[in-house]
């Protein structure tokens, strides 16, 4: 047993990540360029959201990642920095979607749910070699 995620939260993962994953493939069918941004938007949050449930309590983890963010804290834990950085590059692909191509963000979304679906397999990876 893994004492940071019960099958609860497991579950919550795998769903966000199979919902991240069916709001990209609809971003890359739909013609109008808001409703892919939004398509986009939303799948990016849920693959970062999946990554938060493999490690526990999400809300305890966004938490810290806002703290390093607002320059409150330090992000001495490699992980916490990746976390750091997803979101850095959440906000900056939301703020700028307007501007970006449409298969840019389409691509870039893809990419980002692929690193997501590799943090959380590694995570669980690193889980079940725990001996507790």
């Amino acid at each position: 047993p893994n004492p940071l995620i019960d099958d609860y939260r497991l579950n919550w993962c795998f769903r966000y990540l199979r919902e991240a994953n069916a709001d990209y493939e609809c971003s890359k069918l739909v013609k109008n360029r808001n409703t892919c941004i939004n398509l986009c938007s939303t799948a990016l949050r849920k693959a970062q959201t999946a990554v938060l449930y493999a490690l526990g309590e999400p809300t305890q983890v966004y938490n810290s990642i806002i703290a390093v963010l607002e320059g409150r804290v330090q992000a001495d834990d490699p992980l916490i920095r990746t976390l750091t950085s997803m979101e850095r590059f959440i906000r900056g692909l939301i703020d700028g979607a307007p501007s970006i191509p449409r298969e840019t963000l389409i691509r870039l979304t893809g990419e980002h749910i692929s690193i997501a679906e590799r943090l959380v397999e590694k995570i669980l990876e690193a889980y079940d070699g725990m001996n507790v």
